[in-house]
C-alpha cells in the first residue's frame, strides 16, 4: 500500500513540475487576431511572439519575428560598416599612440622630417643630373645623325638604335621624377598634417594631467 501512495506522490509531484515549465505563447497573425496556445503552429514560428507562464500568468520570455532575407542583407551590411569603423578607428588610436610614443617633442619630429626630406632631396638632384647627361647625350646623337644627312649618307642601324635607346632612358628619367617630386610634394603635406595631430594629442594629454 505504502508502493502505490509512493508512486501516486511521485506522479503528481512530475506532474506539477511539467506544469510549472509549461509555456503559453501569445502572438498576432497578419490579419490582427491575438492567439494564446500552450503550442506555436509551425507556420507561425516566425512570428514575434511572447512567452507566458502557465503557473504565474506573467510574461517570461520574448521573441522577435524573423528577419527577411533583405532585413538580414541590410542588417549584414550595416553590422560590417561598423565592424569597418570600428577598425579604422582603433587604427588611429594606434598610429596616435605610436607618434607620441616615438617623438618626446615637436623638433624632434620635425628632425626626423628633414631627415627624410634631405634624403628625397638629395635623390631629386641625383635624378636631374642624370636627366640633363641624358639630354645631352641624346642632343650629341641627334646632331652626328643630322650631320650625316646633311652629308647625304645614311644613318647607320647602330645610330638609330642608339637614339631609340636614349630616349627611352630620358623618358624613364622623366618619369621617376615626377614621380620623386609628387612624393615631395606629399611628404610636405604629410608633415603639416603629422605635425597639426601631434600638438592636437600633445596639447590634449596636458589638458588631461592638469585636469586630473
Amino acid at each position: 500500500m505504502r508502493t502505490i501512495a509512493t508512486c501516486i506522490a511521485l506522479a503528481l509531484a512530475a506532474g506539477a513540475a511539467s506544469a510549472a515549465d509549461q509555456k503559453l505563447y501569445r502572438w498576432v497573425d497578419e490579419a490582427g487576431e491575438v492567439h494564446y496556445s500552450d503550442h506555436l503552429p509551425p507556420e507561425e514560428i516566425d512570428r514575434a511572439r511572447r512567452e507566458i507562464s502557465f503557473t504565474s500568468g506573467l510574461a517570461v520570455g520574448e521573441v522577435d519575428r524573423a528577419l527577411t532575407e533583405e532585413e538580414r542583407t541590410a542588417l549584414a551590411a550595416e553590422q560590417a560598416r561598423r565592424a569597418a569603423e570600428a577598425a579604422s578607428e582603433d587604427a588611429v588610436r594606434q598610429r596616435d599612440d605610436v607618434l607620441l610614443g616615438s617623438y618626446p617633442s615637436e623638433d624632434d619630429l620635425r628632425r626626423a622630417y628633414d631627415e627624410r626630406a634631405a634624403l628625397l632631396a638629395e635623390t631629386l638632384k641625383a635624378t636631374r643630373i642624370g636627366i640633363d647627361a641624358q639630354r645631352q647625350s641624346l642632343n650629341s646623337l641627334l646632331g652626328h645623325a643630322a650631320d650625316l644627312e646633311l652629308a647625304g649618307k645614311p644613318v647607320n642601324v647602330k645610330t638609330l638604335e642608339s637614339l631609340r635607346a636614349q630616349r627611352e632612358q630620358l623618358d624613364q628619367q622623366l618619369a621617376a621624377l615626377h614621380d620623386r617630386e609628387t612624393e615631395q610634394a606629399a611628404l610636405d603635406l604629410e608633415y603639416r598634417d603629422t605635425v597639426a595631430r601631434y600638438r592636437e594629442l600633445r596639447d590634449g594629454a596636458a589638458q588631461a594631467s592638469s585636469d586630473s
